[in-house]
């Protein structure tokens, strides 16, 4: 049996970061605490969708790094823009464009970096909405590593400065968000499941339901296999009629729930047909026609 902060402690494709010049430049004197790394992630991405509101106007060019897959490829797009270590303050212009995936995904490679057991987990923030909003539970991503001082694994968002936690009005700790403010993919299927949410209170912008949910513990079951997705990737029951699979995909809720530690069954159901990542992947990463992605050549550039 694998022990799950053992395999959670090492890399996987989209976490790795190569001995190279300049990857090596940039995590001189890095980070090793958890709120310091969190700290270098700010100051390494802005986010897509904040980035006028920071004062920042983004280019085409820029826009477009929001499909960077790879931690690796964050730092060597960061390192372009400024050649100087992650702690070294940059200005908004100097930093790279990303969304709530990329801050998590660069948080897990740079705790894995320094040993500590860390997973990204997908689902949706109860945080970012307003009470007259249709949408309460929104689109989202945060990182998730294990804290040996308190004994379980705690939820971390990356994303969430000092400006955006005014804006929202945030009255809890980002560095351990509480359960009812992240509901993982799986905790909110079962949340509509058992008639307790209306799904139609789930999704990002024009999207939403169970559908939508569905996607969102499909992505958080492959991230807690170490492929953390970009959030328009989809394959498997993603692209099917999902509705004679209710029983499958009730027990991948059961394994996606905050705090999981269930390996046998996640490697279990990640090998299912209809829920494994395939070699070739279907992604709206261009917008509105979706593009076939081979999954090999993504790895193979890190």
């Amino acid at each position: 049996m694998l022990d799950p902060l053992s395999f959670y402690s090492t890399h996987s494709p989209m976490t790795y970061l190569p001995d190279e010049p300049e990857i090596r430049a940039l995590l001189i004197d890095a980070p090793d605490s958890v709120p310091s790394i969190v700290e270098a992630v700010q100051n390494t991405l802005i986010h897509i969708f904040w980035a006028e509101r920071y004062g920042e106007k983004l280019t085409e060019e820029r826009t477009a790094q929001v499909n960077i897959r790879s931690a690796a490829e964050i730092l060597r797009t960061a390192y372009q823009s400024k050649p100087e270590k992650l702690t070294v303050k940059r200005e908004l212009s100097e930093k790279v464009v990303g969304n709530c995936r990329d801050f998590t995904v660069l948080s897990v490679a740079l705790m894995r970096n320094k040993g500590i057991p860390a997973r990204a987990r997908c689902g949706f923030g109860a945080y970012f909405s307003s009470p007259e909003m249709k949408l309460q539970y929104i689109d989202h991503w945060v990182a998730e590593y294990w804290s040996y001082e308190l004994g379980r694994w705690v939820m971390v968002d990356s994303q969430i400065d000092k400006f955006q936690a005014d804006v929202l009005k945030l009255v809890f700790d980002t560095l351990d968000v509480p359960h009812n403010k992240f509901i993982t993919g799986g905790a909110a299927w079962k949340m509509c499941r058992e008639g307790k949410t209306d799904p139609e209170t789930f999704g990002i912008q024009n999207m939403s339901g169970m559908g939508f949910i569905l996607g969102d513990m499909m992505r958080d079951l492959a991230a807690l296999d170490k492929i953390p997705l970009l959030p328009w990737d989809c394959w498997g029951l993603m692209l099917e009629d999902w509705n004679k699979e209710r029983e499958l995909l009730d027990s991948v809720a059961d394994v996606t729930l905050p705090g999981t530690t269930n390996y046998d069954a996640i490697t279990e159901l990640n090998s299912h047909p209809k829920l494994k990542v395939p070699g070739v992947i279907t992604s709206w990463m261009g917008g509105t026609e979706p593009v076939m992605i081979r999954l090999a050549d993504v790895t193979e550039k890190i």
